[in-house]
């Protein structure tokens, strides 16, 4: 049996088992994701135990996305450029990590036909996966990359890496007037305050999918599932080797574009 997880603590919302496993019935292949709450503490002991397990591999989700990389025997290119890993593969006694996030946001960008170059782009929140997110932010070219988090430090270790402006959370309100794409990578839903203030034509995108997508006119309003289940579309592929099933996992999640 091909076995896979995803690893975080608390687990207590997400939506990659029902995705995975509806991938695995579709291709007919012996195989099951599970979730894994891990605490801290025990970190080190789940990824060897996992590996010594039979584990094919297995996602990381918060907290653990540059934790677990201490424990990794090699890591790809890309996700040491971004400081964080959110899929591990075991094969042959390694542990090989990847960022899977970046491909999800790369192209949930181009499937929503939201196009960032030349464009004046705010990220709100500075943890991991605004890492992913501002990785391909600066690949697009915008005309300003703007940065801001509640914990400033956080903001300005981002923003030096892509030399992008920081800004404290008390200018969002008016340069949220003058952006044309508006990200959250926070925790938290921010539609209700910032959706009112955006410009005809702008764009928000919150990278959480526990947030149903609302409405504002002359705003384009998108959420994090088509970029999970993309994500998670590469990360099957990393595992099994086969293109996953991306219709039916969409579907297994009720997710319509």
């Amino acid at each position: 049996m091909l076995v896979t997880g995803i690893i975080g603590y608390p687990l207590k919302i997400t939506m990659s088992p029902p995705m995975h496993n509806a991938a695995f019935k579709a291709l007919g292949l012996d195989g099951i994701y599970v979730q894994l709450p891990v605490k801290e503490e025990k970190l080190k002991d789940a990824v060897y135990g996992l590996s010594a397990l039979g584990f094919r591999g297995f996602n990381v989700t918060i907290p653990y996305k540059k934790k677990v990389m201490e424990y990794l025997d090699e890591i790809s290119e890309e996700a040491v450029s971004i400081d964080a890993v959110n899929t591990v593969l075991v094969k042959e006694n390694k542990l090989s990590g990847f960022n899977t996030d970046t491909y999800g946001f790369d192209e949930s960008l181009n499937k929503y036909e939201i196009d960032l170059t030349n464009k004046k782009v705010m990220l709100i929140g500075a943890g991991g996966v605004a890492y992913a997110c501002s990785y391909i932010i600066n690949k697009k070219n915008p005309s300003r990359f703007i940065i801001t988090d509640t914990i400033e430090e956080k903001a300005k270790k981002l923003a030096q890496i892509y030399q992008a402006d920081r800004i404290s959370p008390q200018e969002v309100e008016k340069l949220t007037q003058e952006s044309d794409i508006i990200l959250n990578a926070t925790p938290v839903d921010l539609q209700d305050k910032i959706l009112p203030l955006m410009k005809e034509g702008s764009v928000y995108y919150d990278i959480n999918y526990k947030f149903p997508a609302k409405e504002q006119k002359g705003v384009k309003v998108v959420n994090g599932s088509l970029m999970l289940i993309l994500q998670g579309a590469r990360a099957f592929k990393i595992w099994t080797g086969q293109d996953a099933p991306v219709e039916v996992m969409k579907k297994a999640i009720g997710f319509e574009i």
